[in-house]
């Protein structure tokens, strides 16, 4: 026992001294660090990993490797290593695979309250069912359940003689799971995702798991260095990003599926995502074999007033951050998320490129990060000190109280390297948005969080009076147009009912952009809206008037 103690014990040291090497080679990209990288490689292939600490530890330095190789070679050999994780996670002992869970790699199990759009395509291509273990109320599911069921069954299960799982594996099909029984009809959405049960989805050794999720035929490069970003970041985000294209409908479903599966198997969700648009996905390659996919969100979940977008940050074709970008007539709600196995790597070069590409896409001159990005309410965010990744990039808090503590926290960084922002401190960091404007950026063109729940208030207004409110604006040879641009501009109408637009190239401008609301692509809405300055600050007024 004390020999097979001592053993296990020299095993451990030498395999913490393996992977720190390993990760200790992270952002270097000379030649002797690539050929120590192979042979670490080598040397981790041989090692019995007991531990999920060690496990989870090699797995993102794999991952980190795949997305930015100092060769191709490499590359290769770090995804042959991630072909064998489930092996190895099988190889865990029990508690130790099960500490695994939730976090998207071969072999573990992820659980989390899925949207119906979500539950129904992992009914259908994973091992994924209802974890009836955590569903805290049973009859929450009864709204699903009742719809699916014949008349005659339907009063059994009324009757109250059986619990809502017991009828579910009574009526549903032999040869089905209660998941895709559950979700089979698209009638039960609303009612799914009031029920908020969670699924328990089994990766094995799934192609959506985060370890084997690579999106096929993305271009992949080998790298010399980790970008940094522009002194002046203001005129990077402003020139012009080339190479930014609307991809054809399969190779947009393809990013689709690879972004739902990033999300997903982290517990996580972007609205546009979850509902993707394929007529409308961007690519934007900002080199090095990194790209940007920005995602429309489907025409029946398009927001009024705003372009709702989701996006996936990729490198070789990794899925390696991602998040949304909102833009409101000159402005743009925005964040980044990088997740955790690639964290320390260029993501303050690639943010810039990223808001190049919204400027480029959308046209926006003001970037508004919401205080939850870095820190209200988000524990993560404080932990890794988010607030000062956007300060070091220019973006200023909009509260000027704030913006002068920020300032003075700024200057005793800069005295002190060793000096560290506290959580309390980043905390009051984080009880405003922060700013980013580019160049020609005009005050008068922002509007807060209130604007888009007001402009919905004076819609519903306008209604009351008048269930033709907004017809005045619809211009001649309306009834030609086609039935999307049609829908597109009667949702906008009451919100901008009764307003003074004076001038007719401002009206003209106005109605141009409420006929692009529904088209294929809301690309188009977004870059309409700009030349709208009149009806928005006409909007303003007439919101400013009613209180």
């Amino acid at each position: 026992m004390l020999v097979q103690r001592q053993r296990r014990r020299h095993e451990g040291v030498e395999i913490a001294t393996v992977l720190a090497k390993l990760r200790g080679l992270r952002n270097v990209f000379t030649p002797q660090a690539e050929r120590n990288q192979r042979t670490l490689l080598r040397e981790v292939e041989g090692l019995r990993l007991r531990k999920w600490a060690q496990l989870s530890q090699l797995h993102e330095d794999l991952l980190f490797v795949t997305a930015f190789p100092a060769s191709l070679a490499t590359r290769k050999s770090a995804r042959a290593l991630l072909r064998k994780i489930f092996r190895r996670m099988q190889d865990l002992p029990r508690a130790e695979r099960a500490r695994a869970d939730d976090s998207g790699i071969a072999g573990s199990i992820t659980r989390h309250v899925y949207p119906f759009p979500l539950a129904r395509v992992l009914a259908t291509t994973e091992n994924a069912d209802v974890d009836w273990g955590n569903v805290e109320d049973e009859a929450a599911l009864d709204d699903v359940v009742r719809p699916l069921l014949a008349p005659a069954a339907r009063e059994a299960f009324d009757s109250g003689e059986y619990g809502t799982r017991e009828f579910v594996r009574l009526a549903r099909p032999p040869d089905t799971t209660d998941l895709r029984w559950l979700t089979s009809d698209v009638r039960v959405a609303d009612a799914w995702d009031a029920a908020e049960s969670t699924v328990a989805w089994r990766l094995a050794n799934s192609p959506r798991s985060v370890t084997h999720n690579v999106l096929r035929n993305a271009p992949v490069a080998a790298r010399t260095a980790m970008r940094r970003p522009d002194a002046n970041v203001v005129a990077a985000i402003e020139a012009p990003l080339p190479g930014v294209d609307l991809l054809t409908r399969g190779d947009a479903r393809r990013v689709a599926t690879c972004a739902r599966a990033a999300l997903a198997a982290r517990c996580r969700e972007v609205n546009a995502i979850t509902h993707p648009n394929i007529d409308e996905v961007w690519w934007c390659d900002l080199g090095c074999g990194v790209a940007l996919a920005v995602i429309g969100i489907a025409r029946a979940h398009r927001l009024t007033l705003e372009t709702n977008t989701g996006y996936l940050l990729l490198a070789n074709g990794v899925p390696v951050g991602y998040g949304g970008v909102t833009p409101l007539f000159r402005q743009a709600n925005t964040g980044i998320n990088i997740f955790d196995p690639f964290r320390g790597g260029e993501a303050a070069y690639l943010w810039t490129q990223m808001l190049r590409a919204f400027h480029t896409l959308y046209g926006s001159t003001r970037f508004v990060i919401n205080a939850y990005q870095f820190g209200a309410g988000n524990a993560e965010a404080i932990e890794s000190g988010a607030f000062w990744f956007y300060y070091r990039l220019g973006f200023r808090p909009a509260d000027e109280a704030v913006a002068t503590r920020a300032s003075r926290e700024a200057a005793r960084i800069a005295n002190d390297r060793r000096y560290r922002s506290d959580p309390r401190t980043l905390r009051s960091l984080a009880s405003c948005d922060l700013h980013l404007d580019l160049k020609g950026y005009d005050a008068r063109d922002f509007f807060d969080e209130s604007f888009i729940a007001k402009a919905g208030a004076r819609a519903a207004r306008q209604l009351a009076q008048s269930p033709r409110a907004g017809r005045e604006l619809r211009p001649a040879g309306f009834e030609r147009w086609s039935a999307g641009e049609r829908r597109g501009f009667d949702a906008l109408a009451p919100i901008f009912a009764g307003l003074r637009v004076d001038d007719d190239e401002d009206r003209s401008a106005l109605v141009s952009m409420m006929r692009a609301k529904s088209l294929p692509q809301e690309r188009t809405f977004a870059l309409r809206s700009l030349r709208a300055r009149g009806a928005f600050r006409a909007l303003a007024s007439a919101i400013a008037a009613d209180r």
